[in-house]
């Protein structure tokens, strides 16, 4: 392989890397807050604690509530 394809094909794996630990944070963090919303934890609590808006509380929740249905 001449190190032009190399260097892409490095280039490529770096931002697959890049972007699965992006979406593997995301999913953790949706995660963690929608086990807070089933343990009772207000809507203001859940967005104190992961540094979120209320509104994007209730985004993450609503659309883990209509994945699970």
């Amino acid at each position: 392989m001449c190190n032009l394809s190399q260097g892409i094909l490095e280039r490529g794996e770096a931002i697959g890397k890049a972007k699965g630990e992006v979406i593997g944070k995301a999913k953790e963090g949706a995660k963690f807050i929608f086990n807070m919303y089933e343990k009772g934890y207000t809507l203001e609590q859940i967005a104190d604690v992961s540094e979120k808006s209320v509104e994007e509380v209730k985004t993450m929740i609503a659309k883990k509530k209509s994945a699970v249905i």
